[in-house]
């Protein structure tokens, strides 16, 4: 029973840092195409 109640609060918990971790990618994938311009504009 202890094995379930464990299993049961992993897949919890990995269902509420799923989308954690995909915001975190976006905006960093967000950030990093804002700087490569920004650095390519300037290297013009």
């Amino acid at each position: 029973m202890a094995e379930k109640q464990g299993n049961e609060l992993a897949s919890i918990s990995v269902y509420l840092n799923t989308p954690i971790v995909a915001v975190l990618l976006g905006v960093g994938f967000i950030v990093g195409s804002v700087l490569f311009a920004g650095v390519m504009l300037l290297a013009r």
